[in-house]
């Protein structure tokens, strides 16, 4: 069995996009679709980074493989997804007819199926992977069965398809000796891999930098893969402006650091956002200048859950306290930028990396209060970074506590017209010049904060909750980009 594919340009299909569809009854005819920097073989595509050299195509069978692809062995086609949740691969099928996708919006558009516009469900739908394994595959569409798979593969083999687990064959951390040697060397191969020259596309690696714990370790470990870059955003969000910027930290481990400003005049493609989660909250990634060819940017999301001190085991290693980073799974194949989240690296061992935090041998590097992450800090002051550069005081440079609404103008216009459509309150859009600024501040500085003090409290909770107009922003975007690349293709 051999892949049949159709590589498409960047003004049809996003560069590191593809799309799969075959029919179960004749499974030796498997139609692929991609961008023009997915790697292709007979019997692979990927898009992606591994701890392993590039020639084997191991992804598959890898637990620490960040991006998506397809491996044939015999009869047997393997679709891999992201060993994290900041990445997804989606399913459609009708009758024996199999779809399966890294993009909704391209899948919709080579199954020519479309969401359900007038559903209010999808951003919830999407937001439940925050619960873990026990997230929602299923999503309304109005033909067929869409489902959608995170840290897990997809096999079809005599005519079915099913789900298989990950490999897990990564040791125990007994000791932060063996959790930062893991760190290291993962680092190392995965920058290997990066720049095979087997690759017809070699990857350059870059990574974000603040002044928190999580991503100036995710930059430590992207200068061991062979970084020369790094990006930081000057300030955090609060009331009053707070420098964030990890400049000074990227210089210190020997990185070149390009600083950004996050505001709204700043953010770019903001379709391919909305069409991830439906949320702002990732946008400050669109701020960026990205490397023209293929890179892979390390980052810190997820740190807060696995490297907290004070943060109990879940009983669920896949749950996580929010799903930022997420917002970036569809913007990212536009971009050329593959995905690696760090702290998802050896995830299922968190019990492990929880017991370290907390041992007596780690007491030197621990701070006290609620923003202690004992093993970021070793790896950083090990690197020469002095104690009072990071993990200071918890930043976030996220936008998504601002107002659920486009931010281009034609956007504004376009997304009411939908609503009119779909919405019987479409009219309270209109006041948004006026009360916009209003629900910022309490989206921004306020409401957080009472979440904080008084989450048990049911009203709290439930005023926390995002206007029943900001739901349809999901359907809204992914329909619009198929149409989109329908028309370029």
């Amino acid at each position: 069995m051999e892949l049949e594919f159709k590589v498409l340009d960047k003004a049809k299909f996003p560069p590191l996009a593809w799309v799969a569809k075959t029919n179960l009854n004749y499974l030796d005819n498997l139609q692929v679709w991609c961008g023009e920097l997915v790697e292709t073989g007979p019997d692979y595509i990927v898009e992606g980074v591994w701890p392993g050299p590039f020639k084997d195509m191991e992804f598959s069978t890898s637990e620490l493989f960040y991006g998506s692809g397809i491996r044939i062995n015999s009869d047997q086609i393997c679709f891999v997804s992201s060993c994290s949740t900041v990445d997804r691969i989606w399913c459609h099928r009708e009758d024996d007819w199999v779809t399966i996708s890294n993009s909704l919006p391209c899948l919709l558009d080579v199954a020519d199926v479309n969401l359900v516009e007038s559903n209010d469900t999808y951003a919830n739908l999407v937001e439940s992977i925050v619960s873990g394994r026990k997230y929602k595959r299923f999503f309304p569409i109005n033909r067929g069965e869409l489902q959608v798979h995170y840290f897990e593969n997809l096999m079809i083999n005599e005519g079915s398809v099913y789900v298989v687990p990950k490999c897990q064959d990564i040791e125990r951390f007994d000791k932060f000796e063996s959790y930062s040697r893991f760190l290291f060397q993962t680092a190392e191969n995965v920058g290997f891999n990066a720049r095979d020259p087997l690759r017809k596309n070699p990857i350059e690696v870059f990574s974000t930098i603040s002044r928190g714990y999580d991503s100036p370790v995710a930059s430590v470990l992207a200068k061991l893969a062979g970084s020369e870059k790094s990006v930081t955003i000057k300030s955090a969000r609060s009331l009053l402006s707070r420098g964030d910027s990890g400049a000074e930290i990227a210089s210190i481990i020997g990185l070149d650091c390009k600083e950004y400003i996050s505001k709204r005049e700043n953010i770019k493609d903001e379709l391919w956002y909305w069409a991830a989660n439906g949320s702002l909250q990732d946008m400050n990634l669109s701020i960026f200048d990205y490397p023209i060819g293929p890179s892979v940017i390390f980052t810190g999301f997820n740190g807060g859950m696995i490297w907290e001190k004070s943060g109990l085991v879940p009983n669920d290693w896949l749950r996580r306290k929010d799903s930022t980073g997420l917002g970036f799974c569809e913007h990212r194949l536009l971009k050329g930028v593959i995905h690696c989240p760090v702290p998802f690296w050896g995830v299922r061992n968190i019990e492990d990396i929880k017991r370290i935090s907390n041992d007596p041998q780690m007491q030197p590097w621990s701070v006290g209060g609620d923003y202690d992450r004992p093993i970021p800090r070793r790896i950083l002051e090990d690197a020469g970074v002095p104690r009072h550069y990071f993990g200071q005081k918890k930043s976030a440079t996220a936008v998504d506590e601002l107002v659920l609404l486009p931010i281009e103008k034609k956007f504004i216009a376009e997304y009411l017209g939908f609503l009119k459509s779909h919405y019987k309150k479409a009219n309270v859009i209109y006041t948004f010049p006026i009360v916009r600024r209003v629900i910022d501040l309490w989206r921004e500085v306020f409401r957080q904060r009472v979440l904080d003090m008084f989450k048990r409290v049911r009203s709290v909770r439930r005023g926390s909750r995002n206007f029943k107009w900001e739901r349809y922003l999901f359907p809204w975007a992914n329909q619009k980009l198929m149409m989109k690349i329908r028309d370029n293709k």
